[in-house]
């Protein structure tokens, strides 16, 4: 039986694989996300980069990095997501999606 926080690393285990394919040496980027509920997040429109959680997180990505979109998976509560250190995107909206594009 897998730990829970093992469990819980699947889906960025699964990102930073997808990030890496293909990738040579590239730039290494950081999505930050803030939330006071649970999300899913989305990189690129590919629906395999994504990953589910709930509240603060961050994240390295290898790769280029164009568009992050986080979405409440609540009814209650925010998301807001940035890449490396730019401009915040956020949405406080039931069930509301945020986006940040480079």
């Amino acid at each position: 039986m897998m730990s829970r926080s093992i469990v819980r690393m699947l889906p960025l285990c699964a990102l930073a694989i997808l990030a890496f394919a293909g990738i040579g040496c590239s730039k290494r980027h950081r999505i930050s996300i803030q939330s006071d509920s649970c999300w899913i997040v989305v990189i690129d429109k590919d629906l395999g980069a994504v990953s589910s959680d709930c509240g603060n997180q961050n994240f390295r990505v290898a790769g280029e990095i164009h568009c992050v979109a986080i979405t409440n998976r609540d009814t209650l509560g925010f998301v807001r997501v940035r890449i490396d250190d730019g401009p915040w995107a956020e949405n406080a909206l039931p069930l509301g999606t945020a986006e940040i594009c480079r």
